[in-house]
């Protein structure tokens, strides 16, 4: 059996043609492979791209939507194998091969790793945190397949992605195929494919709010309860106040510009998905959660972004990042990072809540099964942590990332509880006024002794 491979896009990136060459030397040792390109955007400003080919085609889709654009290339596929990636991801023949194997030897969804092109602070940072590695299950089975990675067998999967979704069409597939009864494998040795993300803040910022919008949308439009985040307004409230005990501190890694650098970065990915989440939870109810300033928001991300590039310079290798877990076994006094206070200082300019943090039935729901699944992730980790101190886990990044993954333990969850569970809370350099104290979910998982843990402190999500 051979495979189509899909490219929905804009035409406007500029990583279009490399990206399409390369799609279609993927094919090319197929002998009915092809890659079918769908226009989904408008036609100014599109980019042309020069390779002609008879594995090679376009077709132009009547709607804006990426879920609209895939559903049109889907039907449009010659082989039932198809192969899914985006404008701005190099695909290779082995990548290719790999996933054309396992479907057509009887799994019915697979997908791999993505990986980023490191070319500075920011998609180091992205590659470092595995921010685009499918979320397991266990070593094999993973919860959805990334939209830029995910192959099915048509003849097998009888749905398409939702259209009524602007974004998160590719969690919203995954939700539907776990409710099938399709697992999604994870085809760990492929080599992945090579996520061309501009070295911007904004790259990290604009994704992250738009996967908040995905939230929102899974949890009241869709109905899927698992992707709320519970207690939403308190963590927000939280952050906007510099009020969180354990933010990720990366002490692990060894130069203090570049631990400086991704804790801030990881506070702006946080703060924008919130944000996101917000803002279109209050559309869809009917009534506004944060007073949102998007371009304000969007300015001082790279205003930020800007003190980053001048005070946290580093000028090390971006391939091979100085890790060093000895800190976390002899933890030192820590304090919240750097710019922390300027991350807050921009949500609260330009996406003030409306009123006061509290509970709220509408996006609270799951809290307990999420809370329950946080539960979970603490214990894993907290076991993988033993290891780790007693020498029986490697203290090596790729040995931890596995351990975690066939524990069922996103990395980025998962290395976010390990510290903290580590390190214990920040030491403020003077001890703020007597305020409550909130814990970020479980993509910033934080650790409290077990017996003064509160709901809230429990609460966890997924993207």
């Amino acid at each position: 059996m051979s495979a189509s491979i899909v490219i929905p896009t804009t035409m406007q990136r500029e990583s279009l043609a490399p990206v399409v060459e390369a799609a279609v030397a993927a094919v090319a040792g197929m002998p009915d492979g092809e890659v079918v390109v769908v226009a989904n955007g408008p036609a100014e400003g599109r980019r042309a791209f020069e390779l002609r080919s008879p594995r090679l085609r376009v077709v132009e889709s009547p709607h804006r939507w990426t879920p609209a654009a895939r559903n049109l290339g889907l039907r449009e596929a010659r082989n039932d194998i198809v192969l899914f990636t985006d404008d701005d991801c190099l695909v290779s023949p082995e990548w290719a091969e790999r996933l054309t194997h396992r479907l057509r030897n009887g799994d019915a969804s697979v997908t791999t790793p993505l990986r980023m092109r490191r070319d500075g602070p920011v998609t180091t940072f992205l590659d470092y945190q595995r921010i685009f590695h499918p979320r397991p299950i266990d070593a094999s089975t993973v919860q959805f397949a990334i939209g830029a990675c995910m192959a099915f067998r048509r003849d097998l999967v009888r749905f398409a992605f939702d259209e009524d979704l602007e974004a998160g069409d590719d969690a919203q597939f995954g939700a539907r195929l776990r409710d099938a009864g399709i697992s999604t494998r994870y085809e760990a040795e492929a080599p992945p494919p090579i996520h061309l993300v501009p070295e911007r803040v904004d790259s990290v910022t604009g994704r992250f709010f738009r996967y908040g919008i995905s939230n929102a949308n899974a949890l009241l439009r869709k109905d899927r309860p698992q992707y709320s985040i519970p207690f939403a307004t308190p963590l927000y409230s939280s952050l906007c106040a510099i009020q969180f005990a354990t933010p990720r501190r990366f002490e692990e890694l060894a130069d203090p510009s570049l631990r400086q650098a991704f804790a801030a970065l990881e506070l702006m990915l946080v703060g924008s998905l919130l944000a996101g989440y917000l803002d279109q939870a209050g559309r869809i109810l009917g009534r506004e959660i944060i007073r949102l300033d998007r371009d304000g928001l969007d300015a001082g991300w790279l205003e930020i972004g800007g003190k980053l590039e001048k005070e946290l310079a580093w000028d090390g290798d971006w391939q091979r990042l100085p890790i060093d877990y000895g800190p976390w076994l002899s933890p030192r006094r820590t304090s919240a990072p750097v710019l922390a206070a300027d991350v807050a200082d921009n949500l609260t300019r330009h996406a003030p809540l409306t009123s006061e943090a509290g509970p709220d039935p509408d996006l609270d729901r799951g809290a307990d099964e999420i809370t329950r699944k946080s539960e979970e992730v603490w214990a894993t980790v907290n076991e993988a942590w033993g290891e780790l101190r007693e020498g029986r886990l490697p203290a090596r990044e790729e040995a931890i990332a596995w351990r975690l993954r066939e524990r069922g333990v996103d990395f980025r969850d998962g290395m976010q509880t390990m510290e903290a569970i580590a390190l214990g809370p920040v030491q403020p350099e003077a001890e703020p006024p007597p305020q409550r104290r909130t814990r970020l979910p479980a993509w910033i998982p934080r650790v409290t002794p077990r017996k003064s843990r509160t709901r809230e402190e429990r609460s966890t999500t997924s993207r």
